[in-house]
């Protein structure tokens, strides 16, 4: 690596990177009160987690002593690209290799301080993981309220190990958007930035219930609508952050965008995972209908962050939307003065991965409004240096890139940029460990083939 190691001048601040959900914040962050109504409405446990207090869904967490498979929300991490992990997924590996590919910077925040300098890696806004699936389908508003107190207060606590360098994201119960105004102006006093929001409709409330209709007031109004107006009034980012669809969660609706996917698949006796598209199309969703509204006029200084989706096809969006917007004028229930280009624009960032060559190819496009993301710790995350690399390969200008990688989100969020990593690092790795030499290479050029993957699966 000596003759290839890239350095950088800039400060890189990765908007989207998470954390897994360590069970403390059960055990420790939820107030001795509210203990057993949290447990009757989320609670995590060693190799399960239990919803409502009656539907087992996936909490994040192996039972000790018992790990049979490698932990896809620990596996990524520094220097491990996708196509390693792809390899890893398909060997026979020992406990201790198992242990060895769990990143303790998933949970633990001095281990993941080491692990940002090995991948180039500044600043770092801190997300959950399984919560944002499954936090809004908590059915007691009052549980979900506990439970983002005691969260909360977890990740500020977990931030204070370098409030320089890591800076938390809170939940906010819209179960109850009342609960959800008091919550948001108790972190705001917190120093946090960031309240992420799942665009999806959840117990009945889908976050754009703010506009009139027949049986209602001619102006906007509800609790809703106060819960966007705080977070307006207190200066932080509303983050609108996806997931795959919830397939397997009690409801009597469907809830996600994306769970039109996995539907494709009824009746064929294949699997079509939703999570192949559900990011993107509860985004592409929730960003069309506020683009089309007027819903920014309604906050003309809310800021609005579309994380984990991707990026690549918002150029198209916008054009499509500002074509729409004049067609349809004359029919829309509410005035908007912008076209919607020009308002995302003004209010909006998006965040894009390493490897979204389509982004840097228009890069002109999303110079202003494009933020970064690793999205680690999860099998398809990336560090800093394969970002810089794709960016150099793709012959996006040097001050483009400082821009996307790191001051587009300090604007947004009002932080001060501060260089820790200026040079790539050398990562030692055991023997066992995919590399990238001729075998590895040969390796990946089967895998990636899917006439060949096609004809071995006959």
């Amino acid at each position: 690596m000596a003759d290839t190691k890239l350095r950088k001048n800039f400060a890189v601040f990765d908007c989207d990177a998470h954390v897994n959900d360590p069970l403390e914040i059960w055990e420790k962050y939820v107030e001795p009160e509210y203990r057993e109504l949290v447990r009757q409405s989320y609670w995590n446990y060693p190799g399960f987690a239990l919803l409502n207090g009656r539907q087992t869904v996936a909490g994040g967490h192996e039972i000790p002593g018992e790990t049979i498979s490698i932990n896809g929300i620990t596996i990524g991490g520094p220097g491990v690209d996708k196509r390693m992990q792809r390899r890893i997924m398909r060997s026979r590996l020992t406990r201790e290799q198992r242990e060895y590919l769990d990143h303790r910077g998933a949970y633990d925040a001095h281990a993941r301080l080491r692990e940002l300098d090995l991948m180039g890696i500044d600043q770092v806004l801190v997300i959950p993981t399984m919560l944002v699936h499954h936090f809004p389908f908590i059915e007691n508003a009052d549980g979900a309220w506990a439970f983002a107190r005691a969260y909360n207060n977890w990740a500020h606590d977990w931030c204070t190990a370098a409030p320089d360098r890591l800076y938390p994201a809170a939940l906010i119960p819209i179960q109850n958007p009342e609960y959800a105004v008091q919550e948001v102006r108790r972190v705001a006093k917190r120093g946090f930035r960031v309240v992420l929001v799942r665009p999806i409709d959840a117990n009945g409330h889908y976050p754009n219930r703010v506009f009139p209709t027949r049986e209602r007031m001619a102006e906007p109004h509800g609790n809703m609508h106060r819960l966007f107006k705080t977070i307006e009034e207190e200066g932080l980012v509303l983050g609108m952050h996806t997931f795959p669809a919830p397939i397997g969660i009690d409801r009597d609706q469907q809830w996600s965008p994306g769970e039109l996917v996995e539907r494709t698949a009824i009746g064929t006796g294949r699997l079509v995972v939703s999570s192949s598209m559900s990011f993107i199309f509860e985004a592409m969703t929730w960003l069309s209908q506020v683009l089309l509204s007027g819903f920014l006029d309604l906050y003309p200084q809310l800021k609005m962050a579309i994380f984990e989706s991707n990026a690549s096809w918002l150029p198209e969006l916008l054009d499509h939307c500002d074509v729409m917007f004049k067609l349809y004028k004359n029919e829309r229930n509410y005035p908007a003065r912008r076209l919607p280009s020009e308002a995302f624009a003004a209010q909006c960032m998006i965040s894009f991965e390493s490897d979204e060559i389509a982004v840097y190819r228009e890069w002109e496009r999303f110079e202003k409004v494009g933020i970064w993301a690793s999205d680690v710790y999860h099998h398809d995350s990336s560090d800093a240096w394969a970002a810089i690399r794709y960016m150099q390969e793709s012959e996006v200008p040097a001050s483009a890139a400082a821009m996307l990688l790191g001051e587009n989100a300090r604007r947004f969020y009002g932080i001060d940029g501060r260089l820790f990593v200026a040079e790539q690092r050398e990562i030692e790795r055991p023997a066992w460990f995919p590399n990238s030499g001729t075998e590895f290479e040969q390796w990946w050029e089967k895998e990636a083939d899917p006439r060949g993957s096609i004809l071995a699966s006959k």
